[in-house]
């Protein structure tokens, strides 16, 4: 019998105030990205993060960078958006839970993977389909912040039986952490089709589907997580995922020698740019 949560009544992330100013100025056409540095520089968490990711592997083109304009520069607008949803991520969630920190942590390496594979198959989605990798997951963080304890025992319970994560929740609560993932993608002013890939995640692809483009990038976040849970210890939980690895890569037409190359890639960010 499904949990007594509702899923109307669970309380969602919510950016700062400087964050969601940054999420603002960066929803516009022609951003100021003066007036995007000088918010930032007034939020050192927000500026920390920041210089992470321009410090990171997948962005650092030479000596470190040490401000947030030369940040900004480097990484570009659509990068700096995932800087901040990260922060309002970070701070959503108790200092002390191992549990939420988890889960931030397979977000990180999921919105890597598909970054490195959209370099690959749809490089001009690759910043929109970093982000999206990064918020996939979002509902499993609202979960854990909100009924922490019995979230934990669902995902002990998904590891010991082998069950998908997201057929327990259905299961436990009456919704996944999808349906939530997509209620909350207007706090950080995402775009419409990303709700659109959520939706879809968990569900057989369409065989109808005509537009291409959404169908890359569904593909490309099921493929993200193929190749993280082959790279990760066996304490990663299942979810349910239909097509194969070979059958990902024929849609993205990616062959052995690309797929070694994100391998790489991945490998050496998720050993430099951790915790």
């Amino acid at each position: 019998m499904p949990s007594p949560i509702k899923l109307d009544q669970l309380n969602f992330p919510r950016a700062s105030p400087q964050a969601a100013k940054v999420l603002a100025y960066l929803s516009n056409e022609d951003p100021d990205m003066n007036e995007v540095n000088n918010i930032m520089m007034q939020d050192p968490v927000l500026a920390g993060t920041l210089l992470r990711y321009a410090n990171s592997p997948l962005y650092r083109r030479g000596g470190e960078i040490s401000n947030v304009p030369a940040a900004t520069r480097m990484i570009g607008i659509k990068n700096v958006r995932s800087a901040v949803v990260m922060t309002t991520l970070r701070a959503t969630c108790p200092a002390e839970s191992e549990l939420t920190k988890t889960i931030l942590q397979h977000s990180l390496g999921i919105a890597t993977l598909c970054k490195l594979i959209a370099k690959k198959s749809c490089p001009a989605a690759a910043d929109d389909l970093e982000l999206l990798g990064l918020i996939h997951d979002i509902g499993m963080v609202v979960l854990a912040c909100n009924v922490e304890d019995e979230y934990r025992a669902l995902l002990v319970r998904a590891r010991a039986d082998n069950i998908a994560v997201d057929v327990l929740e259905k299961m436990e609560f009456g919704f996944t952490h999808d349906e939530i993932a997509t209620r909350a993608l207007h706090e950080f002013r995402l775009p419409k089709r990303h709700e659109s890939v959520l939706i879809h995640f968990h569900q057989p692809p369409d065989e109808n589907e005509t537009e291409s483009e959404l169908k890359k990038e569904r593909a490309v976040l099921v493929l993200a997580h193929r190749l993280l849970f082959d790279m990760s210890s066996e304490d990663t939980c299942v979810e349910t995922l239909f097509e194969s690895t070979n059958e990902l890569m024929h849609t993205l037409s990616l062959d052995e020698v690309a797929l070694d190359v994100v391998l790489e890639q991945a490998q050496a960010h998720f050993s430099d740019f951790t915790g």
